[in-house]
């Protein structure tokens, strides 16, 4: 048995070399009701039963138990280094994602556990993810002083076929921190697994070992479930390419209808969304905003409220003195906060249509954007004036700034 696992593990290895495809030439309305994605694997229950079923409470024993099972991995090229190496393979039922936004649901997973300062992207696919995860696999006291057992496994996330997702946990050391009977550190060391028991049947420390050794197979399978429980509650559907469909179809839509676009305004700094951005068509005489379509003879006008917030200084004096008029007296030190001022910008237009009388586009602090926007709709009213329209006197854009 211990040999069967052994090949077979050798054998995942080697087919994480393979490259994945993930399948996104889909339009709109079929992801839209596309079934939900399930992430599948049965060798998480098959290892973590196999793991309990050999619990022994002397873990020299449970130790040699899952040693005897679950083999090392030896590097073919180097029969001296062996690993604690552990891969679950995910199948993806009704797999419809983007690699990219995977990538991000697996980044913000990996931050929630405080493993993502050292992540790689391996290759220009984007389709092999790396980062350093740790674990505490053993807690032992031993001869008056705590030892406790660490490990910092590499952590792999390739995807293959399109509808597998192969996760790899690697690691060839154990570092182990020993502390005094009134919790002071005592010292810190790293051991190679093969210098441990039970690797090493000669080496010290073999209860807290053997902890370590039967812990990191555990901590490894128990990441897995975790993961599998996250993946079927937060990602059966990748929400950001559904949305990212929608504005494909919606902007195809609006083309197919008035054109493409002459001017198109919109956050930069967000994701797009169609029902967020200002499109002027100036051939089909249409403005498209939130959902609504409004005829440039039905503008009346435009103006730019500014209500900003004024937040005034302060300033602080530590140490000793005292502090007259912002200047420390008698050795003391002071600091200032200036005055601040936070803008608010409002472009009003005001409509022609009873249903929608008022557009209300606030840009907040963008003043750039708010006057972006009037100066389109300030070309609008020109152009109709200039056009000599039925509509009695247009006004002008014009800017008020308020204060509360």
């Amino acid at each position: 048995m211990r040999k069967l696992l052994s090949v077979m593990m050798t054998m995942t290895y080697f087919t994480l070399s393979l490259s994945a495809q993930t399948s996104v030439n889909v339009n709109y309305e079929k992801a839209r009701f596309a079934p939900a994605m399930r992430w599948v694997c049965p060798e998480i229950d098959k290892y973590q039963g196999l793991l309990s079923s050999l619990r022994s409470d002397d873990y020299k024993v449970y130790s040699d138990r899952v040693m005897e099972q679950i083999a090392p991995y030896v590097k073919p090229d180097d029969p001296d280094s062996q690993f604690l190496h552990t891969t679950a393979i995910f199948t993806i039922e009704n797999p419809l994602f983007n690699i990219d936004n995977m990538n991000a649901w697996l980044a913000g997973w990996l931050n929630k556990k405080g493993w993502n300062k050292d992540v790689n992207h391996i290759g220009n696919d984007g389709k092999v993810l790396q980062t350093v995860a740790s674990f505490k696999v053993s807690s032992h006291d031993s001869f008056g002083n705590h030892n406790k057992v660490y490990v910092y496994p590499k952590l792999t996330f390739r995807f293959v076929e399109g509808n597998k997702l192969f996760v790899t946990f690697s690691t060839d050391t154990y570092q182990i921190d020993d502390y005094y009977s009134d919790g002071r550190k005592a010292y810190s060391r790293n051991s190679k697994v093969t210098d441990c028991y039970p690797l090493n049947r000669k080496s010290a420390y073999k209860n807290t070992y053997a902890k370590a050794y039967v812990g990191t197979y555990q901590c490894f399978w128990k990441t897995f479930s975790k993961l599998r429980s996250d993946l079927n509650a937060g990602f059966t559907r990748d929400t950001k390419l559904l949305s990212q469909l929608h504005y494909q179809y919606a902007q195809d839509s609006l083309s197919a209808k008035y054109g493409e676009p002459t001017k198109v305004i919109a956050d930069q700094t967000t994701m797009p969304d169609i029902h967020k951005e200002m499109r002027f068509y100036e051939n089909a005489q249409k403005v498209v905003f939130m959902g609504k379509t409004i005829n440039f003879n039905d503008i009346i006008s435009c103006e730019i409220v500014d209500d900003p917030k004024f937040i005034p200084g302060r300033t602080t004096t530590y140490g000793l003195g005292f502090s007259i008029f912002g200047f420390g007296i008698g050795g003391a030190d002071s600091y200032t906060i200036p005055d601040k001022t936070i803008h608010s910008y409002v472009v009003n237009v005001k409509i022609d249509n009873m249903g929608t009388p008022l557009i209300y586009i606030a840009t907040g602090q963008n003043e750039q954007m708010a006057n972006e926007i009037a100066a389109v709709f300030e070309y609008i009213l020109r152009h109709q004036q200039s056009n000599k329209t039925t509509r009695s006197q247009k006004k002008k854009v014009t800017t008020k700034r308020t204060r509360r």
